[in-house]
C-alpha cells in the first residue's frame, strides 16, 4: 500500500515539475526561447545547418503571410535516438519549429495523453461548407465522417501549436474507405508519421493594432 502511494506521489511531483513531453518543447529545447547554440549543446553537431524554407502542412494559413517563401535557418539531425530525422527552424534567432519524424509510427489516439492537451482533426472550412454531409459535430467539435488517407491533428496551447501528420495504413483502412463505412469521431485511425511543435510567435497577427 505504501509502495503504491509512493509511486502515485512521485508521478504527481513529476507532472507538476514538467517531467515528460510538453507541448512547447522537446529535449529541453523550447520554442520561442532556445537558440541554435542550445541545440548543439543538447544534440551535438547537426548533419546540416543552412537556410531553408519551412513547410507547415494544411494549417499554414494560420501563420505569418509569406512564411513559406522565407528562408529560415534550419538545423537537421539524423542520429537522434528514436527518430529518423529531426529538423529545427529558427526565426529571428529563436527556435520557431521543432519537426520530429519518429523512427516508429505512433498511435494518434495517444497524443492527447502524452502532451496533456486535446487534439482535433484539422477541417478545411471550405470543404465543410461545400460538403456538410461529410462532417459531424461531437461535443462542439467538427470531425470528418470518413478520414482521408492523410490528415492532420492539431492542438493549440498558450505557447505553441502542435500539428501531427497522420497516415492511414493497411488493408483494413482501404477496405473501409472502399465500402464507404464511416469512421468513429471517438478515435483517430492510422499512425502518426511526424509532429511539428510550432511557436505561436509565428501566428498571423496582421491588423491586431487596429483591434485594440
Amino acid at each position: 500500500m505504501r509502495t503504491a502511494l509512493l509511486v502515485v506521489l512521485i508521478g504527481s511531483v513529476r507532472l507538476l515539475m514538467g517531467d515528460g513531453p510538453q507541448p512547447d518543447r522537446w529535449r529541453g529545447l523550447i520554442v520561442g526561447e532556445s537558440t541554435a547554440a542550445d541545440a548543439v549543446r543538447v544534440l551535438g553537431t547537426p548533419e546540416s545547418d543552412k537556410p531553408d524554407r519551412l513547410f507547415i502542412r494544411r494549417i499554414d494559413k494560420w501563420f505569418i503571410p509569406g512564411l513559406r517563401a522565407k528562408s529560415l535557418r534550419k538545423q537537421s539531425f539524423r542520429d537522434v535516438e528514436g527518430f529518423s530525422r529531426v529538423d529545427l527552424y529558427y526565426y529571428q534567432e529563436r527556435l520557431a519549429v521543432i519537426q520530429l519524424e519518429p523512427s516508429k509510427h505512433l498511435d494518434p489516439n495517444a497524443l492527447g495523453n502524452i502532451y496533456g492537451v486535446t487534439f482535433t482533426p484539422f477541417v478545411d472550412r471550405l470543404a465543410e461548407a461545400m460538403f456538410p454531409r461529410d462532417f459531424e459535430r461531437n461535443q462542439g467539435r467538427i470531425y470528418p465522417k470518413r478520414y482521408p488517407d492523410e490528415y492532420s491533428l492539431v492542438a493549440v496551447t498558450e505557447r505553441s501549436v502542435l500539428a501531427a501528420e497522420v497516415r492511414r495504413m493497411g488493408f483494413g483502412s482501404t477496405l473501409t474507405g472502399s465500402l464507404g463505412m464511416p469512421d468513429s469521431s471517438a478515435s483517430f485511425p492510422g499512425k502518426v508519421d511526424g509532429i511539428q511543435i510550432i511557436s505561436r510567435a509565428l501566428e498571423n497577427r496582421e491588423g491586431s493594432d487596429l483591434l485594440k
